[in-house]
């Protein structure tokens, strides 16, 4: 610090005004911390309690040597009247110890600010075959997997931003689009696309909404949820792993050609994040009318839209309450876009990805809070106030066993997850971690290449089902399937999964008599089911219950599409 800046803020401690500030600020910060800590000690984690929690413990530390260490060291002076320095240290021994003392109480109270403990990488699925919940879907709990490893092309240069994964020469967009409409008629029994989007409409409509043998109507608003959580920046030329570009096209193109949707009623949005100015230029290049919601107003940085000279159809979210959570708390995260609100339909297309690694071997940012981040979660890009959730999931918080789930009222609520009529997981290039480059999977089906890094063997996957549930439940399968024998250079494993990462998927599939007990309400009704739960018997064979027992299954039919 230098001596000037040094001289301003002895000044402004000599004058009083100047120390009528710094009290008060003391005040503010010590009461803020305490009347919202102690209620809740998993605020402690949160920007405004850490930001708060420096100037509170300096203030009370102020008021310790103000009021103890003065006054002791003034008595220890006149034990030891010819020995001062003989005083003054057994006073700051005393003061010391008082303080290791709190330090250790405080860090060993379980209401005390939340002191960060290993993550346990240590998930292990439970028994076989034993679906629980109520399966859903035109062919009940059927998830569908095209596969197709000519898709992926890109050779791997992570460090390169002039080679990145999303290029149109590192994906190929015909593949993408054939993979989609594979999966949608199997999903829906049809032989051609259009009939696989009138089945669906009408499926939801009738299940969800009560209308009997009622498809898509012209002028109803479709909402794409898609993930872009490493979008932070108008223009993304990195690799981080976000949804490809390819596959929302060929959804986009689904949605237009063949299900009859203006593109005018097509809102794409991540309200956290930036909309990639990439998928701007592809989508705009073939569909202006097509609209986007991003976290905040469009910047100078990012592309026009060719047909209008303007940013028309990119813009910010209008915020309306939308959600409410079954344990009563939140505030800003009950907040959802107007343009979803309004939104008819909406496709959950998420990420077939890990949330948590607790190695940077390649990556950046913090280890992440929970297990996975694939549909249940991809709705935390849906809310204003995100990081009052956050808690919740993390396993080093309130994210335990058999405990209530945020995630079961996003998938249900009327405004948001219940409009739900497909889920997808984007398995093109996959993550071990929230921010990660993409990922090689070395065990079947996709027996990748993983040493050296730099090669174009990927998962090359598209996974759907009409049961979100379910289909988080293959992507868990399919995530712990890689993490054995998957030892990189360093020696540790390339993927790991932290512990609890099925324990939403066991809320949603119980959703009328979970685990944690909680009663989970919408709209003043308390919820049934969400989709049905299971994993399969191994790894090899991939099989669920109703692979095994057609007739008699209650759980998950897999159907898997090698291309």
């Amino acid at each position: 610090m230098n001596q000037s800046l040094i001289k301003k803020v002895t000044y402004l401690i000599k004058d009083s005004w100047g120390k009528i500030v710094i009290i008060t600020i003391g005040i503010a910060a010590t009461l803020w911390f305490l009347i919202r800590v102690i209620p809740k000690p998993s605020r402690a984690s949160y920007p405004c309690q850490q930001a708060a929690f420096p100037l509170a413990s300096g203030f009370v530390l102020w008021l310790i040597s103000l009021f103890a260490l003065k006054p002791l060291m003034k008595k220890m002076k006149s034990f030891f009247p010819s020995h001062r320095w003989l005083g003054y240290t057994m006073a700051l021994l005393v003061m010391g110890s008082f303080l290791i003392w709190t330090v250790a109480i405080y860090s060993n109270d379980s209401s005390a600010l939340n002191i960060k403990k290993t993550t346990n990488y240590n998930y292990t699925p439970g028994k076989s075959n034993e679906p629980l919940g109520i399966a859903r879907g035109i062919f009940p709990g059927r998830v569908v997997w095209a596969h197709d490893p000519k898709a992926t092309k890109w050779k791997g240069n992570w460090k390169l931003e002039s080679d990145q994964y999303w290029l149109d020469e590192n994906t190929d967009q015909q593949r993408v689009d054939a993979m989609l409409e594979t999966n949608l008629k199997q999903l829906s029994g049809s032989k051609n696309a259009e009939t696989a989007w009138v089945a669906i409409f009408k499926f939801h409509n009738d299940k969800v909404r009560g209308l009997k043998n009622t498809g898509y109507k012209a002028g109803e608003i479709i909402a794409l949820k898609p993930n872009f959580n490493n979008t932070y920046n108008p223009v993304k030329n990195d690799n981080w792993t976000d949804e490809s570009p390819q596959l929302m096209l060929a959804m986009i193109r689904q949605l237009v050609n063949n299900a009859h949707v203006s593109p005018k009623n097509i809102v794409i949005y991540d309200v956290r994040r930036y909309i990639p100015h990439y998928l701007l230029t592809k989508v705009w290049s073939e569909y202006k009318d097509v609209r986007f919601v991003q976290g905040e107003e469009p910047k100078n940085s990012q592309p026009k839209n060719p047909g209008y000279g303007d940013f028309h159809g990119l813009e910010a979210p209008v915020w309306v309450q939308g959600i409410t959570y079954s344990n009563g708390k939140y505030d800003k995260a009950r907040n959802i876009p107007k343009q979803v609100f309004d939104a008819t339909y909406l496709i959950n297309m998420a990420m077939l990805k890990a949330h948590s690694y607790p190695y940077n071997t390649m990556e950046d940012g913090d280890e992440g809070q929970t297990g996975i981040t694939m549909c249940g979660k991809n709705h935390f890009g849906s809310i204003e106030g995100t990081p009052e959730l956050h808690a919740a999931i993390n396993t080093n918080q309130e994210g335990l066993k058999n405990v209530y789930s945020p995630m079961v009222d996003l998938a249900a609520s009327p405004n948001l997850g219940a409009k739900t009529i497909l889920y997808l997981l984007d398995g093109l290039y996959c993550g071990r971690k929230w921010k990660t480059y993409p990922l090689h999977f070395p065990n079947p089906p996709f027996n990748n290449t993983v040493e050296p890094y730099e090669n174009p063997s990927w998962p090359a996957s598209i996974l759907t089902s009409l049961d979100g549930v379910a289909l988080d439940c293959v992507g868990l399968d399919i995530y712990n399937s890689q993490t054995k024998n998957n030892i990189g250079k360093d020696g540790n494993s390339r993927i790991l999964l932290r512990e609890n990462a099925d324990e939403y998927l066991k809320e949603m599939a119980q959703a009328e008599n979970p685990p944690s007990k909680t009663k989970y309400m919408q709209n003043g009704k308390q919820l049934n089911s969400l989709g049905v739960f299971e994993h399969w018997d191994n790894d090899i064979s991939r099989k669920y219950s109703r692979n095994l027992y057609p007739k008699l299954g209650k759980g998950i039919e897999l159907i898997y599409k090698p291309m």
